[in-house]
């Protein structure tokens, strides 16, 4: 279970049929989003339980509840080796090492919903949890996009094993992502926010791509990083031009 926390998170979990609980404060519940959320609360047969701002206050862990608060179940899903054995050329998956910072994972998360990835994987250790901020920052996107926390070595062999590409992402790429087939089933390596792919997974990437920078900041925030890669390979999917050869890293 994960406590959702905000007007829009809560919304979304409801929505999503995962609420188990849903605390209000009596402050706001006037108001018009509040309301909505109370309305499907009732529709869907998940009572609310009034309290108070400051109630709420002690109980939030992101200290930006918005007078809501909502106790929330994880999604039962498959395991990793299922969704890699369905994996066809619409599907893309992300590993992503070392990312602890939680407001670029919720951010990643919604991105990852809104491309229809087919899962998200972290290392076991040196990443952060799937917290209520990182819950908060996907605005939903963590309840939809499966999540595992795994080896990303033994994933990447398994990738591979099916016939799946793995593209790094990172400074020392021989190829401009713009450049490059990101078209079929793929999954995309990125690094922690300050470290990058540590060298020993950046070399078992099939290839890697870099994002061009034309100015003197060295990287983007992996979360930009990732957005652009994945509305890159969506773009190429959808515009029945897109001609480009795709390279393995020599």
């Amino acid at each position: 279970m994960i406590q959702a926390e905000g007007r829009n998170p809560v919304y979304e979990a409801l929505k999503a049929h995962r609420v188990l609980k849903l605390m209000v404060a009596r402050e706001v519940e006037k108001e018009r989003k509040v309301q909505l959320i109370m309305e499907l609360s009732k529709a869907l047969g998940v009572p609310a339980n009034f309290t108070s701002m400051t109630e709420l206050d002690g109980l939030s862990e992101t200290g930006r509840h918005q007078g809501v608060i909502a106790v929330v179940k994880l999604s039962q899903i498959r395991s990793l080796g299922a969704i890699v054995e369905g994996m066809n050329d619409d599907s893309c998956m992300l590993l992503l090492e070392q990312i602890q910072d939680p407001q670029n994972l919720g951010a990643i998360l919604r991105t990852a919903e809104s491309t229809a990835v087919s899962a998200v994987v972290i290392p076991k250790r040196r990443s952060v949890e799937l917290t209520p901020t990182v819950h908060r920052a996907s605005m939903g996107g963590s309840l939809y996009v499966p999540f595992f926390r795994e080896n990303l070595h033994s994933v990447t062999k398994l990738l591979q094993e099916k016939g799946i590409r793995v593209i790094g992402v990172d400074p020392s790429g021989s190829a401009e992502y713009f450049s490059e087939n990101l078209k079929g089933a793929v999954a995309f390596v990125l690094g922690g926010e300050d470290r990058g792919i540590s060298r020993s997974l950046l070399g078992k990437c099939d290839n890697v791509i870099r994002i061009p920078m034309r100015g003197r900041i060295e990287s983007l925030n992996v979360s930009v990083s990732t957005a652009l890669i994945l509305y890159e390979r969506l773009r190429q999917q959808t515009i029945k031009d897109v001609n480009i050869e795709s390279r393995k890293q020599s």
